[in-house]
């Protein structure tokens, strides 16, 4: 933790003292604020394409319930510098699906992800949320 903590320390001042700045540096809105809507193209119905494989594909995830949330932060000519994760169970505890290799697959469907619009240029996150029941994906919204 703490390698991980003067890691953390050390990029954030090694890019703080850069000259270079790109869209990702800039600070995110979220993707409903100020009239941005950034979106995929399709949105919902796209986003469900996407993952269709791995929903029907994952039938034994371990813990059998829970959430999972990716944060996108896409820059705005539309390309995505990150992604965050969130991983809980069903009681909100912190928690790790499949030994951290369904969030691994989760992330490379996440990648592919192209076609980002919005109606500003504006750095957004958004969201994508993953309800786990019963040791399979149920929703994606």
């Amino acid at each position: 933790m703490k390698k991980i903590l003067v890691l953390t320390i050390l990029l954030f001042s090694i890019q703080s003292f850069s000259q270079e700045n790109n869209d990702c540096d800039e600070r995110a809105l979220p993707y409903w604020a100020y009239e941005i809507n950034s979106r995929i193209k399709g949105e919902n119905p796209a986003l469900r394409k996407a993952f269709k494989e791995i929903q029907s594909s994952k039938t034994e995830i371990e813990p059998s319930s829970g959430f999972i949330t990716l944060r996108l932060n896409i820059s705005k000519t539309g390309e995505l510098c990150d992604i965050e994760t969130f991983q809980i169970d069903e009681n909100y505890k912190s928690t790790v699906f499949n030994n951290g290799q369904l969030i691994k697959e989760l992330e490379q469907i996440t990648i592919g992800l192209t076609d980002w619009e919005r109606d500003k240029n504006y750095k957004t996150y958004n969201l994508i949320r993953l309800k786990i029941k019963n040791g399979r994906i149920e929703e994606i919204f």
